[in-house]
């Protein structure tokens, strides 16, 4: 009897079969398609693939090794994969961080961090020079950070060690349980209310180490012009040392009225670079921050932003965690994509008057 016939399908089966995320599959099969604007034809796939596969989650069986294993007083840990001691309420990770200890304290579980595998170049590996996982005192571990490598997740998920990362991450041949934001979903929207406000020429600013968060930004946006018909512009990925004016000044002469940005460090030289050339944001330029806002151009102007909902996804890693530790076998939404609000106040405008539209 094959190892599918003897626990049943799961989630993560069918998205195999159907050649999607399982993200996408827990959103199809938990009717939120059109909302997350999932295609027809995906829709389709999934659907057929968890009818061949028989998939009920009602109904998948569990064998009596995997029953429910008491959890409270368990040992999780926390990696991060750059430093984020000490914090304070403005450091981006502080909201993960306060989410996660809020959520180990409700599941009445203790946690340590570990730290003990930073090298050189001030990343925190996950294995150690020996090749031994760090993690391996806890029973578990929540990871978070921007220069997370995907082998050394995929040589965990080989491991059959149990881990949840804070961010979507698609590794090949190894099932990631995550917990991001619907960054794509939220983008979207944002170029939704902009062209709603009359903005027709809408260039993009993204980081140049591309990564699923990013790669998601970028993919809603153009998916969300393409719906308009309106042009896809050709993006900047980049360095905030390497961006200069001459881009500014292209994006503008190409009739550009408004610009989506991603990181915090090339907003800041963009707003210099504004100021260089005169111009007035949102009068001349409006501008979206696709992460949060951590204060404006000035104190009482901040900037629009996509607010990412970090305590709660803090929280919610430390839940999955808990439910994979306690119910192995159990059929748990292991691609969990929360949504995330969005403001436009301070630096969008409608475009200027006489603009190209």
């Amino acid at each position: 009897m094959s190892s599918l016939q003897a626990r049943g399908p799961r989630q993560a089966d069918v998205a195999r079969e159907a050649g999607v995320s399982q993200s996408t599959v827990s959103m199809v099969l938990g009717g939120a398609a059109e909302r997350q604007r999932i295609s027809p034809e995906t829709r389709r796939r999934v659907l057929e693939a968890a009818r061949r596969l028989r998939y009920s989650p009602a109904a998948a069986p569990r064998a009596a090794a995997g029953a429910p294993r008491p959890t409270r007083g368990l040992l999780l840990g926390v990696h991060t994969f750059e430093p984020v001691f000490p914090t304070s309420t403005g450091d981006y990770y502080f909201e993960f961080m306060r989410g996660i200890e809020e959520q180990a304290v409700a599941e009445a579980c203790n946690l340590v961090l570990f730290t003990a595998t930073q090298t050189e170049d001030g990343i925190r590996r996950i294995y150690d020079a020996e090749g031994t996982n760090a993690l391996r005192h806890a029973l578990g571990s929540v990871l978070l950070g921007h220069h997370a490598g995907h082998e050394e997740l995929a040589r965990l998920a080989r491991e059959g060690y149990p881990y949840v990362f804070i961010g979507r991450r698609e590794v090949p041949d190894a099932d990631v349980a995550y917990v991001g934001g619907d960054y794509r979903a939220a983008t979207a929207r944002i170029v939704d209310q902009l062209v709603a406000l009359g903005h027709r020429r809408i260039a993009y600013l993204g980081e140049e180490k591309r990564d699923e968060p990013q790669n998601d930004r970028w993919e809603g946006f153009k998916a969300a012009l393409t719906r308009f018909g309106l042009d896809v512009p050709e993006p900047a990925f980049t360095a905030p040392d390497a961006l200069t004016t001459q881009w500014l000044d292209a994006a503008l002469a190409g009739g550009a009225t408004a610009l989506l940005v991603e990181s915090v460090n090339l907003v800041r030289v963009l707003a210099v670079m504004t100021g260089v050339r005169g111009l007035s944001i949102p009068r001349d330029l409006s501008v979206v921050l696709l992460v949060d806002d951590p204060g404006g151009p000035a104190a009482s102007h901040p900037w629009a932003c996509l607010r990412v909902p970090r305590n709660a996804m803090g929280r919610r890693a430390v839940r999955l965690l808990v439910q994979l530790l306690g119910d192995p076998s159990g059929d748990h939404d292991r691609q969990i994509l929360l949504p995330c609000e969005h403001t436009l106040t301070g630096t969008v405008a409608p475009p200027p008057t006489g603009s190209t539209p």
